[in-house]
């Protein structure tokens, strides 16, 4: 049976922190490895997993493997795993709480799906980028509208002011009428 570990059960085991766990998962997902998740999104281990982790271990403390190299040589040794272990049958799993539960290791299947979710991957891609290339028209109307709100404004301005010289031009006294005006 297999048994389902809990990432606090694969600190204990490992003896590493919770920090250095995600490190590590973190490290062996972005290189394709498949850590699961349960219903909240929670990763979960296997046997396996902590195998992987001890192995990407080893590798880390040879001297000039950096983290990155290290999780690359832990998957081409669980790539190769996989190619001498091909299991396509139903196995019991037994998580902590003791539930058995069915663990399906179809690799096809798997691999179909895989392949499945790599091309909704890249068609949302391609929505993505046509996305953004709308946004990108959108934003140039939007400044062309800006500059021409910004000359419409100037223009008013300038309007304005004309009419504030006319209006003060009109209101100045003349000196041709300063005459009549000492004599009220």
């Amino acid at each position: 049976m297999t048994e389902i570990y809990s990432p606090s059960d694969v600190q204990k085991l490992l003896e590493i922190d919770a920090s250095t766990l995600r490190k590590y998962a973190t490290l062996l997902e972005g290189n394709g490895y498949l850590v699961h998740r349960n219903n909240r999104g929670h990763r979960i281990y296997f046997d396996k997993d902590v195998h992987t982790f001890r192995k990407l271990m080893e590798f880390s403390k040879q001297e000039g493997m950096t983290m990155e190299h290290s999780a690359e040589a832990v998957m081409k040794w669980v790539s190769e795993e996989k190619n001498t272990d091909i299991v396509t049958e139903i196995e019991p799993i037994q998580n902590t709480s003791g539930q058995v539960v069915e663990h399906n290791c179809n690799h096809e299947e798997l691999m179909e799906r895989i392949e499945h979710l790599e091309q909704i991957n890249l068609d949302l891609i391609k929505l993505l980028k046509e996305k953004a290339v709308r946004e990108a028209c959108q934003e140039e109307k939007i400044n062309q509208i800006l500059r021409h709100v910004e000359y419409l404004n100037k223009l008013e301005v300038e309007r304005i002011r004309s009419i504030e010289k006319e209006i003060a031009a009109a209101t100045q006294k003349k000196w041709w009428n300063w005459f009549t005006w000492k004599k009220s």
